[in-house]
């Protein structure tokens, strides 16, 4: 997605999430999350599916099927029915939640913070605002290195948590003061450096490569809402 403006992508973003809450139709939500997958290789995204994400879209599933039955019964099994309702819901909600994470790893694998800031700049944003943004980019990262670092260096001194439930209950208990301290300090230090650079002290900041909204990028703008249209009228007939 080079040379798209990064707000197209922040308004694709948005728009792709309002229409995943809109799509109540399996088969659309279906051929959405193939478009995302496409993407996903085409671009090469770095975020992975990790076993824990895929575990969480089966469990909501399975959570969906067991105890929300609606409709006519496919399958009795002795201590539940499996329904068609509660079939397709599950199939709505797990993959309404993988959308969301699929489009948030293709809008950061593709997207620059620092273009980021100053296309939002550049459309009136002001630029206090848009450094959270920035921020949020920047840190989850860093934050999720630490993480690791930690945990490293508490196998490194002999520390066993298990799998279950107490060994959960373990490994927040003594990861998250370290990694509370090493944020903290990180904080401090970005501080440290805006006051440093006068932060904060004009109304507009200057960009050495300013990001520009171009027509094509209005053009691409129009694309996308005709395209979300479509889409919620087809899902409307289906």
């Amino acid at each position: 997605m080079k040379g798209v403006n990064p707000v197209v992508k922040l308004m694709a973003l948005v728009m792709g999430a309002v229409m995943v809450f809109l799509i109540d139709s399996v088969w659309l939500l279906l051929c959405f999350v193939l478009i995302l997958l496409v993407f996903k290789v085409v671009y090469d995204i770095k975020g992975r599916f990790g076993r824990s994400i895929l575990a969480l879209v089966v469990a909501i599933f399975l959570a969906q099927v067991i105890f929300v039955p609606e409709g006519a019964v496919l399958l009795d099994v002795r201590l539940f029915d499996i329904t068609k309702g509660a079939v397709e819901n599950g199939f709505l909600i797990s993959g309404r939640f993988f959308s969301l994470i699929s489009m948030s790893w293709i809008f950061v694998g593709t997207t620059s913070p620092r273009d980021l800031s100053s296309g939002l700049a550049n459309v009136g944003v002001p630029y206090r605002f848009s450094f959270l943004l920035i921020l949020a980019m920047r840190f989850a990262p860093i934050f999720q290195f630490e993480l690791s670092n930690v945990q490293q260096a508490q196998r490194i001194r002999g520390l066993k948590v298990g799998k279950d439930l107490k060994g959960l209950i373990r490994s927040v208990r003594y990861t998250t003061m370290p990694l509370l301290y090493s944020a903290m300090s990180k904080v401090n230090t970005l501080a440290s450096s805006m006051e440093g650079r006068a932060f904060g002290m004009y109304r507009k900041k200057t960009f050495l490569h300013p990001v520009r909204f171009t027509k094509w990028d209005a053009l691409l703008t129009m694309s996308l809402i005709i395209f979300s249209v479509e889409i919620y009228l087809l899902n409307r007939l289906l």
